[in-house]
């Protein structure tokens, strides 16, 4: 990483970000859904491959329900992923950070989420999760250590247990000019190895034609002269580990790592109505996307 990205990166880093152009009124981004004593979300999750010509050669859809309740505490709410919006069945699902109980703490003001309180509990999964590792020898001892390191912090498991739901509230707190639009760097996270890289990008804010409380903010970032390198090296690692042995492995001409964000928000209301986020890896021209839609489902 370059000085000047550092630079950037010491400014904007996280969901910071600052105006390039543009002038207009301003607002403070809020969340209200603090306030209540329960709220869920549909979400719905598609993944899928397309080929060079943009034909899918495979598309899996999903779709479950959080659900936040509040814990009794100003601010703290529970989080479960369930099978219907009743919320009666608990999601079936391999995954253990989707049959995991999240406690969640949002800012009083703003109704970011800002705090995992029970991080020691996802701690010690993950930890578990890299002793095996080590003790078949896919880590090193040294990775071991760093990462073990890394871990005994609750912004690192935050990040790393419910990245999702962080950016679904991420823009809380934010004061954003309607007419500007804005550099920000964003974490842009490897599918193959789960590292971050810091990708350069641009944070917008729309107002739909005829509509009275509607504000949409689109984030755009996409891997460029800095990160492509190293992906490259990263993709050809990831091909000559998961090829046959005796397979010729296909030459790498161009890769490529894109995310996309978009927030329906209501002003009156304070709420996010709907979020998307969509990762999208291409390689040789065929790309690998995942997308997840998050609907306001209910309150009370």
């Amino acid at each position: 990483m370059d000085v000047m990205k550092k630079f950037l990166l010491s400014i904007v880093f996280g969901f910071g970000c600052f105006a390039l152009s543009g002038a207009g009124d301003s607002m403070i981004v809020k969340s209200t859904l603090h306030r209540t004593q329960w709220f869920s979300y549909r979400l719905i999750t598609q993944e899928y491959i397309t080929n060079v010509n943009d034909y899918f050669l495979d598309l899996k859809i999903d779709t479950i329900f959080m659900q936040f309740k509040n814990t009794g505490k100003k601010g703290e709410y529970a989080l479960a992923y369930f099978a219907d919006e009743q919320f009666t069945r608990p999601v079936a699902k391999n995954d253990p950070l989707l049959r995991s109980k999240y406690v969640i703490r949002f800012d009083s003001v703003t109704g970011k989420a800002t705090y995992l309180v029970n991080w020691k509990e996802f701690r010690d999964q993950l930890m578990s999760d890299l002793s095996f590792q080590a003790n078949n020898k896919l880590i090193s001892s040294s990775e071991f250590d760093e990462y073990k390191s890394l871990l005994n912090a609750e912004q690192t498991v935050r990040k790393t247990v419910m990245h999702d739901i962080t950016y679904l509230f991420s823009i809380c707190g934010d004061t954003v000019r309607m007419d500007a639009e804005y550099m920000r760097i964003k974490p842009v996270r490897s599918p193959m190895s789960g590292k971050d890289y810091m990708v350069l990008g641009s944070f917008t804010t729309e107002k739909p034609e005829g509509a009275k409380n509607t504000i949409l903010f689109h984030g755009r970032n996409k891997a460029g002269a800095l990160e492509k390198p190293q992906l490259m090296e990263e993709v050809k690692a990831y091909l000559y580990k998961t090829y046959p042995k005796d397979s010729p492995v296909p030459e790498l001409t161009a890769v490529g790592l894109n995310s996309e964000m978009d927030w329906q928000y209501n002003k009156l209301q304070q709420l996010m109505l709907r979020v998307s986020l969509s990762d999208v890896l291409s390689i040789n021209g065929q790309s690998r996307g995942f997308i997840r839609y998050f609907d306001l489902w209910d309150k009370e």
